[in-house]
């Protein structure tokens, strides 16, 4: 029988994190986004990042703490969240 051929494509993380930033430019670039439009879009960027390379296991509190330093309360309420 003839070789399997995947269509599967891997991605360091570091392009995936490019990718994720690219996108999010390119909405804020045709989208009028106020700071706290800008701060959810960057806050997906990072969690997306931050659930792949915790294997899906990590959480929002996590998310937080790696990328902001803050816990989940102090980030969202200095955000006015």
């Amino acid at each position: 029988m003839g070789e399997l051929v995947s269509n599967e494509k891997t991605y360091t993380e570091d392009r995936v994190s490019e990718a994720a930033n690219a996108a999010m430019d390119l909405v804020i670039q045709d989208i009028e986004c106020d700071q706290e439009m800008e701060d959810l879009l960057s806050l997906l960027v990072n969690a997306t990042i931050t659930v792949l390379t915790s294997d899906m296991q990590a959480d929002l509190e996590d998310v937080v703490t790696e990328n902001y330093g803050q816990d989940l309360d102090e980030f969202k309420s200095e955000r006015g969240w």
